[in-house]
């Protein structure tokens, strides 16, 4: 498993921080992409590889959580048979774009040929979704308790 992290900035507890995607492929090019396109609209991006022949070299498949995932604000999922499950156990909360997938569990869906534009345009309508329903989720737990007649 091969894996690139911004380091200093994934890490940060800072409040005014740039939104952190992180990609998973075991697309060979990707491994020294420098992913400007992400970079260039706003994104920290980090990459992973996947387990790939060592299922052993990933925490999720050990039944652990991910440092790497666990900093992310949004995922784009392009693993072989992927670890969508493992993600969206650990931290059900976090978008997901696969790739060439399915919808299922929550996780949105793009082509798997699509442009890095398209790529682009489908983490932030995953992170606006996201962003929505979290206000919409305080909105509802701080409403003042109704009269019931």
């Amino acid at each position: 498993m091969k894996q690139r992290v911004p380091g200093r900035t994934w890490y940060s507890a800072a409040e005014r921080r740039r939104p952190r995607l992180l990609i998973e492929d075991d697309h060979p090019a990707l491994e020294i992409s420098d992913f400007a396109a992400f970079r260039d609209a706003g994104f920290d991006v980090a990459f992973c590889s996947g387990p790939g022949g060592s299922p052993e070299s990933c925490p999720l498949l050990g039944g652990a959580d991910c440092d790497v995932l666990a900093g992310a604000d949004v995922v784009l999922q392009g693993l072989e048979g992927g670890l969508v499950a493992d993600i969206r156990w650990w931290h059900p909360e976090l978008p997901v774009i696969v790739k060439g997938g399915t919808t299922a569990g929550g996780c949105s869906a793009i082509p798997a040929c699509c442009s890095v534009k398209g790529q682009l345009d489908a983490v932030r309508r995953a992170l606006s979704k996201a962003a929505r329903d979290e206000a919409k989720e305080r909105r509802a737990t701080n409403l003042p308790e109704q009269n019931s007649y």
